[in-house]
C-alpha cells in the first residue's frame, strides 16, 4: 500500500524502511497522505478512507502505530485507534547464556517484530556471552559478542525507539566462565565470585567498562540472584564463617560504586533482597519486611520481582505489595515459557500472564519485562514465543486479549497464524498434561531422550494415547508449514520431532512386554524394522533443527544437541545390535530389560498424571555416572 507520510522525523526513517516489507508498505509522494505529529501521551491513529493521522508519544510506539494503520486501511473504510499503554516501559529479555548465542541477523529480525507490537526494551541475558578484552577465557569459545557486534545491535534497536540494555551477572551464575584455571583465584563456590578479593572487582569493573563503551543505555541488570552458597567455599576457607547478610551487602556495595562509576542506573533480580528482608523465603507474602533492610536499599536501583510460576491471583499481588514495601522502583519479570525443552508452555504463559499483568495494574506497576530462559540447552525456537510477547503488548496497550484480535495484530507483526503458533505447545500437551497441570510438564523432552532398552520413563506413559497423540501432532504441523511459509523452519522442526515421538513414546514398553512375552516377531520386527525407521527419523530431526538453529544462533552450542543426539542415535543402534545378538542365540537375555520399571519421581502408584518434568538431560539420557566424578 501507498502511503505519504508527512511531518516525520527524520530518525523514524531508517525504521520504516526496515519494516516496510512486512506491513506491505511503500512510501511514495503520491501515496494516501498520512500526518504524523508527537503528542503527550500514547497512540492515535484516525483514517477517513482519504487521509490519515498518526500521533504518538515516544518513538517505539510511533512504530506500533504504524503497524495498527496499516492493519485498519486493509479494510478500506475510516476508523479510529486510541491506545494509552498501561506500562512506561515493556521489554523482552533474551536468554544467550545457555548455548544459543542469537546472531545479529535474528536479533535484528526480533527487533523488528516487537518493534511492530510495541515493545519498549530489549536485554540479552549475558553471563559471560561478550568480550573483555584482558580476559580472554571470558566466554572462550561460547560465540561471545564482540564490541563492535554490541554496538550494531543497539544501533539497530536505536532505530525503533528500542533501548537495548546490558543483562549481566556480577556475583553468581558465572560457572561457564569461572569453571577455566584463569579465574581460579576468584571463584567462592561453584558458580559464585569470590567477596573480598579485589581481583573480583577488577573483573566486573571491566564488565561495566566493556558495556558502557558499546552500549548507550545507562540502565543495565546487575543480576545478584540466587547465590545461595555465597561465602561458604573458598571465602569460609580464607576468612572464616561470615554473616552472610552482611556479606552479599558489603558486595553489592562495591558493585553499585563500579556501576555509578560508568553512570549506571542498575536494576537486579529482588530475591536476594527480598530473602534477606522476609526471613529467607522468595514467594512468601505473609512474613513482615523488615525496615532496616528497607534502609539498606539505595535510591539508584530498581528492583525486579521475577514469577513465571504463580497461578494464584493473590500471589502477585501480595508480592507485589511486599516488594513495594522494599522500593519504590518496582520491575515485574513474567515468563514466556521457552525452556523446557524443543516446544514452548505458550499455552501456560497466557494463562499466568493474564494473572500477572492484572495483578500489574492494580498495584501501579509501570514497567514490565517478559523473560525468555533457554535453561538445559537454549533447545526451543526464540520466535516459537512470539505470541506471548503479542499478548503482554497488546493487554499494555490495547487491554484486549481476544483470541481475535491477537490474531489480527499477530498477522500483522509478524506475518504468522496466532492459532498455529500457540499450538507449538502441542508436542507438550499429551493426553493427561491439560493446562491445569503442572507448568513444566515436558514429556516431549524426555521422551526423546530416554534410553530405548533402559526405558527410565516408560512408567509415565500412556500405551497407544502417547503414540496416537504424537501421530496427531505430525499431522497438525505439516499443515501449519503450509500456512506458515515465513516461519517454515520452526514448524518444520516440531514436525520432525512430532514423527520421531510416535514411534519412539511407546517403543521400550512395546519391547519390553514382547521379550517378557517371548514374542520373537515382535522383537524381529523392531531390531529388522521400527528401530532402523527410528534412527532415520531422528537423523531427519538432526537436519531440519540444525537448519532451525543456524539461522537463529552462532554455531556455538550447536555441538552440544549434536552430542545428545548423537548419543541417541548409537544407543538406538545399541538395541539394534542387542536385540539381534538375544534373537540369533548369541545371547541368552537382554538385562536391561530383565530390570522392573520404577517410577521416575518416586511415586508409588499412578497419580491422575503420568506425565511429570524432567528437563536435565543428563539424568533423562541414563542412570550412570555422565556428570561430575
Amino acid at each position: 500500500m501507498e502511503i505519504q507520510l508527512l511531518g516525520l522525523e527524520k530518525q523514524l526513517i531508517p525504521g520504516i524502511s526496515e519494516i516496510a516489507n512486512l506491513v506491505n508498505l511503500q512510501l511514495t509522494d503520491k501515496g494516501i497522505p498520512i500526518q504524523v505529529e508527537k503528542t503527550e501521551s500514547g497512540i492515535h491513529i484516525q483514517y477517513d478512507g482519504n487521509k490519515g493521522i498518526i500521533s504518538y508519544q515516544e518513538s517505539h510506539q510511533f512504530f506500533r502505530a504504524l503497524g495498527l494503520l496499516m492493519e485498519g486501511m486493509r479494510g478500506g473504510g475510516p476508523f479510529e485507534i486510541t491506545e494509552n499503554p498501561v506500562y512506561n516501559s515493556l521489554g523482552v529479555m533474551i536468554d544467550c547464556s545457555r548455548n544459543a548465542v542469537l546472531k545479529i541477523e535474528a536479533f535484528q529480525k526480533i527487533i523488528k517484530h516487537l518493534a511492530l507490537m510495541g515493545y519498549s526494551t530489549v536485554q540479552l541475558y549475558t553471563e559471560d556471552i561478550y568480550e573483555i578484552e584482558e580476559y580472554p577465557y571470558f566466554g572462550y569459545m561460547r560465540g561471545r559478542y564482540t564490541g563492535e557486534q554490541l554496538k550494531t545491535m543497539d544501533q539497530y534497536a536505536d532505530q525503533f525507539g528500542i533501548e537495548l540494555v546490558p543483562c549481566i551477572q556480577t556475583l553468581a551464575h558465572l560457572g561457564t566462565a569461572l569453571k577455566w584455571n584463569a579465574f581460579s583465584d576468584i571463584v567462592d563456590c561453584n558458580d559464585i565470585l569470590l567477596i573480598d578479593e579485589e581481583k573480583t572487582y577488577q573483573l566486573i569493573d571491566a564488565m561495566f567498562r566493556t558495556m558502557s563503551e558499546h552500549i548507550s543505555s545507562r540502565k543495565i541488570n546487575i543480576g545478584m540472584d540466587e547465590a545461595h552458597m555465597m561465602g561458604l567455599g573458598k571465602y569460609l576457607d580464607k576468612h572464616g564463617y561470615q554473616d552472610r547478610s552482611t556479606l552479599m551487602l558489603k558486595h553489592f556495595g562495591r558493585v553499585m560504586e563500579i556501576a555509578r562509576k560508568y553512570g549506571y542506573k542498575p536494576m537486579m533480580w529482588s530475591d536476594m533482597f527480598f530473602r534477606l528482608a522476609s526471613g529467607g523465603a522468595y514467594y512468601d507474602t505473609d512474613s513482615p519486611i523488615r525496615q532496616d533492610v528497607i534502609d539498606m536499599i539505595p535510591d539508584d536501583i530498581s528492583l525486579v520481582y521475577w514469577d513465571y510460576y504463580s497461578v494464584d491471583p493473590e500471589k502477585y499481588d501480595g508480592m507485589l505489595i511486599k516488594h513495594k514495601q522494599l522500593c519504590d522502583k518496582i520491575i515485574f519479570a513474567g515468563g514466556a515459557w521457552k525452556w523446557m525443552g524443543f516446544a514452548p508452555n505458550n499455552q501456560f504463559s497466557r494463562h499466568v500472564g493474564e494473572m500477572a499483568h492484572n495483578s500489574c495494574v492494580r498495584n501501579g506497576i509501570k514497567e514490565v519485562l517478559i523473560t525468555a530462559w533457554g535453561d538445559n540447552g537454549a533447545e526451543a525456537s526464540i520466535y516459537s514465543i512470539l505470541p506471548t510477547l503479542q499478548l503482554w503488548a497488546e493487554l499494555c496497550y490495547a487491554g484486549n486479549s481476544e483470541i481475535r484480535h491477537l490474531s489480527e495484530r499477530f498477522l500483522t507483526c509478524t506475518g504468522g497464524n496466532y492459532v498455529d503458533f500457540m499450538n507449538l505447545d502441542m508436542t507438550m500437551l499429551v493426553p493427561d498434561n491439560t493446562l491445569g497441570s503442572v507448568h513444566s510438564i515436558n514429556p516431549q523432552k524426555y521422551l526423546l531422550y530416554q534410553d530405548v532398552l533402559c526405558g527410565l520413563f516408560d512408567k509415565h506413559v500412556i500405551p497407544n494415547e502417547y503414540a496416537a497423540h504424537f501421530d496427531r501432532c505430525t499431522v497438525f504441523f505439516e499443515q501449519c508449514i503450509a500456512r506458515n511459509p515465513k516461519w517454515k523452519k520452526v514448524f518444520q522442526t516440531q514436525h520432525a520431532l512430532s514423527r520421531l515421538l510416535a514411534l519412539k513414546c511407546e517403543a521400550g514398553i512395546n519391547i519390553r512386554k514382547a521379550y517378557n512375552n517371548n514374542k520373537q516377531d515382535i522383537l524381529s520386527a523392531y531390531c529388522y524394522s521400527l528401530l532402523p525407521e527410528m534412527k532415520k527419523r531422528a537423523e531427519e530431526f538432526i537436519k531440519v533443527y540444525r537448519a532451525q538453529w543456524l539461522e537463529e544462533n552462532k554455531i556455538f552450542g550447536l555441538d552440544v544437541f549434536d552430542l545428545r543426539m548423537g548419543g541417541m542415535l548409537q544407543r538406538i543402534q545399541t538395541a539394534i545390535d542387542r536385540i539381534d545378538d538375544y534373537l540369533l542365540g548369541r545371547i541368552s537375555e537382554l538385562e536391561e530389560l530383565e530390570e522392573d520399571i520404577l517410577y521416575f519421581d518416586c511415586r508409588e502408584q499412578d497419580g491422575e498424571s503420568k506425565a511429570i518434568s524432567a528437563n536435565l538431560w543428563h539424568t533423562i539420557a541414563t542412570p550412570s555416572v555422565i556428570a561430575g566424578v
